[in-house]
C-alpha cells in the first residue's frame, strides 16, 4: 500500500522521476504580471503590475528580481486619508521543482517601497486648521514577502504572496516663518496578492 502511494506521489506533474536531467525552466526569463491586492489593515485594495527578471542559478533555485506598481487608497479611520501608489524593489530567491508542463515553487526575500502619497483635500484642510500640519508625507521602508506559485508550459503563471511592510506617516508643523517640527507614526502595510503572468524566454 505505502509503496504503490509512493509511486502515484512521484508521478505527478511536481515531482519529476529525473528532475535534474528533466529541467522544466529556462535559463533566463522576463516575467511580466499583472493582479489584484486584496485590501489590508489600513490600504484598499488595488491593482499590481510587474516586471520580473529571472536566471536560474543552479538546479532548482532562481533568482529573480521584480520591479512593481501598486495603487491604493489609506481606508483607515486613524490615518490621514488619501491615494498612495508604491513602487517596489524586490529580489528573491525561488525554489521549484515539476515538470514542462506543471511547474510549483515557493521564494521570498526582502521588499524595498517607495512610497508617493497624496493626501485627500478635506483631509489636508482639516490637519492644518485643527493641528498646523503643512504638509503629510509616507516614509520610504524596507520589507519582506513570500511567493507561492504554478507555472504551466512554462510561460504562464499564476502566483499568490503576502507583502509586509512598516513606513511611517512623516508630519510638517510649521512653526514660524523659518522653524518646522517633524513627527512621525509609523503603520502597517499588510496585502495579499494574486497574479496572472507571462514568461519571455531570454535563454533556453
Amino acid at each position: 500500500m505505502y509503496a504503490l502511494i509512493l509511486s502515484t506521489l512521484l508521478s505527478l506533474p511536481l515531482y519529476p522521476l529525473n528532475p535534474a536531467a528533466q529541467d522544466t525552466i529556462n535559463v533566463m526569463n522576463l516575467h511580466v504580471t499583472a493582479g489584484y491586492i486584496g485590501r489590508g489593515e489600513n490600504v484598499s485594495a488595488g491593482p499590481e503590475m510587474t516586471l520580473k527578471y529571472e536566471m536560474m542559478i543552479q538546479y532548482p533555485f532562481i533568482l529573480r528580481t521584480a520591479l512593481e506598481y501598486r495603487y491604493g487608497t489609506i481606508v483607515a479611520e486613524h490615518l490621514p486619508h488619501g491615494r498612495i501608489s508604491r513602487l517596489l524593489i524586490a529580489p528573491e530567491f525561488i525554489y521549484y521543482r515539476g515538470t514542462d508542463r506543471l511547474t510549483g515553487y515557493l521564494g521570498g526575500g526582502p521588499v524595498y517601497s517607495l512610497e508617493f502619497y497624496r493626501m485627500n483635500a478635506s483631509t489636508a484642510d482639516s490637519l492644518r486648521d485643527n493641528l498646523g500640519v503643512s504638509d503629510v508625507s509616507v516614509s520610504d521602508v524596507f520589507g519582506y514577502r513570500i511567493t507561492l506559485g504554478l507555472r504551466l508550459h512554462r510561460i504562464y503563471s499564476l502566483e499568490i504572496g503576502i507583502t509586509e511592510l512598516y513606513p511611517s506617516f512623516v508630519f510638517r508643523r510649521d512653526l514660524a516663518p523659518n522653524e518646522y517640527a517633524i513627527s512621525s507614526r509609523e503603520f502597517r502595510f499588510n496585502d495579499f496578492r494574486v497574479t496572472l503572468g507571462y514568461l519571455i524566454p531570454l535563454k533556453m
